[in-house]
């Protein structure tokens, strides 16, 4: 193929290549109706196998491969670094001196609650917000509240100020939960999705540990810029984030979605960084083109009375879109995506990071250790994210989850031996203190490496294009209200019985590997347009993947018929199923 046409940095596009066999002329028509020279998909042959060549090779080798995708995925996982930055914020700089005696009403735990509540309602506001805005300008609009909330968590002269800012930078970091992990997994190579996805989690881990040494570095400060200068920095990744979305490509995803097909094939062949006219852009792009218009038949098959172009029917659709994830058709994925964030937070995780600070203290170590003990563990997580890089792609979700749960039963069930045997004097047996603590390390690593990344990486996944921001949504919803949820019970099982606490986590791992086993979609290598195959009965894939496959013959033989207007004035393509 001739590099000639190779002219990424404009919207040219090279002459179009034809069916074969094909000698007609390759003009379409566009969504409203105009004539546009697009390429024209050369159609593959049934029993040949699309996925036999790939963009690039799985592994580190892949990411660094497709340098320009994964450049802008970590641009956009710095949204994953505002919510580490901000969740290991609170326990350092909201407990000093200072701040106690400015604000002495402030309690703690009421202002992680109010977090998480801004988290549950941004992320309710991005499900929204992101499918009539563009994902990298609802990126901008998360960056702008972020940045609003923080400045006024800086500046706050009263209880009341703290409080409200915290609620709305909480409201930008659900924002961001949701849009981060859709933006990376719309625009990622098949064959490296999951590694792209997985940096989310590690600038997750990687905020986490510098808003906790950061906040440890201004602890020796005087005044109330011991608290006030950590929440300064947060503005940093804020502002890189905000001037970043503007740099950012669109989702090809998205503007095939509002029927941009010529900018849609640009950006993906940017982001593939080939030419517009290779097979393998050429193909992923008509497969793009093809779920948009079989979903947006789907959609007004299901709601035909609410697709005029009233704001009423607007609202109406919205709301029904919603309910959608909850009906026969889609009511496994919203389970997949809830279900992955409900063992996130329930595999005991919270259980070691509030207990082990104080079986430090029971060994005799200096309260300083003590303190870093959350960093510590930050840093661990980041190391078992890392190697979730290579892993995910390389081995599937199903293996990293099933033998990350495995790992961590069983530090859970030594952990809990050991609580039961010698919880009452650790200091008369400090050999298997240190031994629970080293434990309590590994199954730190575990979670860091499985059930954290790969809990960011399913919910973007197993959605079509038409409930994916809202599936998303649903899930980082969920995501918030099981950090509340775990949080109260950790508190009040410990209480009552320290082993018994871990043994109720271990149940939950072992419960986990089961759903895991069982449930849980391998999405590995396969492209967005292909989860479907994963959902549904027998006949029911048959019947879409025939709908799929006749869209996609009529596209290859340069049928051009004029745009169908459903009578509420949508546009489809030409294509319309009874």
């Amino acid at each position: 193929m001739s590099t000639d046409n190779c002219i990424l940095g404009r919207q040219t596009f090279p002459p179009p290549l034809r069916s074969p066999g094909s000698s007609k002329s390759s003009t379409r028509h566009s969504s409203n109706g105009s004539n546009a020279s697009l390429p024209t998909i050369a159609e593959v042959p049934e029993d040949v196998d699309t996925q036999g060549d790939p963009y690039v090779k799985i592994g580190f080798h892949g990411v660094l491969e497709s340098s320009y995708c994964t450049g802008f995925a970590i641009l956009a996982a710095i949204g994953g670094f505002a919510l580490g930055y901000n969740q290991g914020l609170m326990p350092v700089s909201l407990i000093t001196e200072q701040i106690i005696t400015q604000f002495p009403q402030i309690d703690l735990n009421f202002l992680a609650a109010i977090t998480q509540l801004g988290g549950f309602l941004g992320a309710l506001i991005m499900g929204s917000v992101a499918d009539h805005c563009a994902r990298k300008r609802s990126i901008g609009i998360a960056a702008v509240v972020f940045i609003s909330g923080f400045v006024f968590q800086t500046i706050s002269m009263n209880y009341t100020m703290l409080v409200v800012a915290r609620l709305v930078g909480g409201i930008a970091i659900g924002m961001l939960s949701v849009i981060t992990p859709i933006y990376i997994s719309e625009i990622s190579p098949p064959e490296i999705r999951g590694s792209l996805l997985v940096l989310t989690d590690v600038l997750i881990a990687l905020g986490t540990m510098a808003s906790f040494w950061i906040s440890v570095a201004t602890g020796h400060m005087d005044g109330e810029e011991i608290w006030r200068l950590p929440f300064v920095f947060l503005v940093i990744p804020g502002l890189i984030l905000g001037i970043g979305a503007i740099c950012m490509p669109f989702s090809p995803r998205w503007l095939a979605s509002r029927f941009e097909n010529q900018q849609a094939l640009y950006c993906l062949s940017k982001l593939r960084q080939l030419c517009p006219d290779n097979c393998k852009v050429q193909n992923e792009w008509m497969e793009i083109r093809v779920e948009v218009a079989y979903q947006r038949e789907i959609t007004e098959a299901r709601h035909p009375l609410l697709q005029g172009k009233s704001y009423i029917n607007g609202i109406k659709l919205e709301l029904q879109l919603w309910l959608d994830c909850f009906k026969t058709r889609y009511w496994y994925r919203t389970h997949v995506g809830i279900g992955v964030m409900f063992f996130q937070q329930f595999v005991g995780v919270k259980a070691l990071a509030y207990n082990v600070p104080i079986l430090l203290g029971t060994l005799g170590v200096s309260i300083d250790i003590q303190i870093a003990t959350p960093g510590i563990f930050a840093a661990v997580h980041l190391l078992g994210a890392l190697t979730c890089l290579w892993t995910i792609d390389t081995f599937g979700r199903k293996r990293v989850l099933i033998s990350g749960s495995s790992l961590m039963l069983v530090c859970l069930i030594i952990i809990a031996g050991l609580n039961s045997k010698f919880s009452d004097n650790w200091s008369s047996h400090p050999d298997a203190g240190w031994c629970c603590v080293g434990i309590s390390i590994l199954c730190i690593l575990a979670f860091g490496a499985s059930w954290s990344p790969v809990s960011w990486a399913l919910p973007s996944e197993v959605f079509p294009s038409t409930l994916r921001v809202k599936g998303g949504a649903l899930s980082a919803c969920s995501y918030w209200l099981y950090d509340f949820l775990s949080s109260l019970v950790t508190r009040s099982l410990f209480s009552k019985s320290k082993w018994g606490t871990y043994a109720f986590f271990a149940g939950f791992c072992l419960l986990s590997a089961f759903w895991a086993a069982h449930f849980v979609p391998e999405t590995t290598g396969r492209k967005l347009e292909e989860i479907y195959k994963l959902f549904g009965d027998t006949e029911e894939l048959v019947r879409e993947g025939q709908k799929k496959t006749d869209i996609r013959r009529t596209l290859a033989n340069e049928y051009a018929p004029e745009p169908f207007i459903s009578p509420g004035g949508t546009p489809t393509n030409g294509f319309r199923f009874v």
